[in-house]
């Protein structure tokens, strides 16, 4: 179906293309944060078989998940906050402009740790966005981008993450809902000082609610950086997180 954004603009909805890493039971999943493997069970007593092929009647199972580990999830400022925010109260609108970016992350000496970590630049993203049009969301693709990524186990592996001085400029870009392809915009050690989390928030000084993370999206190589219009689906679930389904539309010119 045709769907005009404007009298210049439309997109076509049945081009749009998913974002999100497709959650499956056992150890072919992507995993972080040390999460067990998702689960789905189905439920068994002496009166009832929740499985057709097991001689029930209905397909009936019970799914076991932590949003934050075992896949794409969109996150609100209740995943730092003391204050009971969640992702249901605080994302109210569901599509925007939302600019794809692809970014190496850069080596650098991170003598807290004594180690090396890769981190995005504030200096990268600049280059990334001169040609920003105040887009609501941004998706930054990580380099190098290939489809293991779907399954890989990030669990002390210290993954890449987004500096704080990065994480402000975003701030000044005005981004509204910021999408990853990595587990954190943080480092997976860091003492809890969750620097990304918090400048992106502005937590606790003034708690942005209407702001929102998502991780562990991917973002395939057949889109092109430039900007598209998203849609972010998640469960009216009142929690800090839910697993999410983030779909991308092409913009064609009238």
């Amino acid at each position: 179906m045709r769907f005009n954004l404007n009298n210049t603009q439309y997109i076509l909805t049945e081009e749009g293309i998913d974002l999100s890493i497709p959650i499956v039971a056992g150890e072919n999943n992507v995993n972080a944060w040390y999460c067990e493997p998702v689960s789905i069970e189905p439920v068994m007593t002496d009166q009832f078989i929740g499985d057709v092929n097991r001689g029930g009647n209905v397909n009936f199972r019970n799914l076991k998940l932590n949003p934050h580990g075992n896949g794409t999830h969109t996150e609100c400022v209740g995943h730092i906050s003391k204050e009971p925010f969640t992702i249901n109260q605080c994302l109210k609108e569901f599509h925007f402009y939302a600019k794809i970016v692809s970014i190496k992350p850069q080596e650098f000496w991170n003598a807290a740790y004594e180690k090396t970590d890769l981190i995005i630049e504030r200096v990268q993203l600049e280059k990334a966005t001169e040609d920003w049009k105040d887009e609501k969301a941004l998706i930054i693709r990580t380099l190098e981008n290939s489809d293991r990524k779907k399954q890989k186990h990030y669990s002390n592996t210290n993954p890449a993450y987004v500096s704080k001085e990065c994480m402000e400029y975003i701030n000044e870009l005005k981004v509204h809902h910021l999408m990853v392809d990595l587990p954190s915009v943080d480092r997976e050690l860091d003492g809890g000082a969750l620097v990304g989390h918090k400048t992106f928030w502005n937590y606790p000084e003034d708690p942005q609610s209407h702001k929102t993370i998502s991780e562990l999206v991917f973002v395939p190589n057949s889109l092109e950086d430039g900007t598209y219009l998203i849609q972010i689906q998640i469960m009216s679930i009142e929690s800090d997180a839910s697993p999410s389904k983030i779909m991308a539309h092409r913009i064609h010119k009238s």
